[in-house]
């Protein structure tokens, strides 16, 4: 069973997405391959229609909260369908209650 909703997907640019990859598996503590889990991430940011991710501190290799983050794209000649294209991760600081 997969989570992936339609008309749903990564921005497909192959340096993009070696680098998505890359930058993963430098901060999640797992032997589990990013391809593995793309379906569930692209579900949960189009279900809480939000363009990022967060990998909780206990989740990454240097104890440290980490947000990955996307700019959302419409495809003019389908509108039905959403494209996220992969921007930049960085190190969540903010103290949280």
């Amino acid at each position: 069973m997969t989570l992936k909703p339609r008309n749903v997907d990564f921005y497909y640019n192959p340096q993009m997405t070696e680098r998505l990859t890359k930058d993963f598996l430098k901060v999640v503590a797992t032997d589990v391959p990013f391809s593995m889990i793309e379906d569930e991430l692209l579900y949960l940011m189009n279900e809480r229609d939000i363009s990022c991710f967060r990998i909780p501190k206990s989740k990454t290799r240097d104890g440290l909260d980490h947000v990955f983050y996307f700019e959302i794209f419409i495809n003019d000649d389908a509108p039905e369908s959403k494209l996220y294209k992969y921007i930049y991760q960085k190190i969540d600081r903010s103290k949280k209650i």
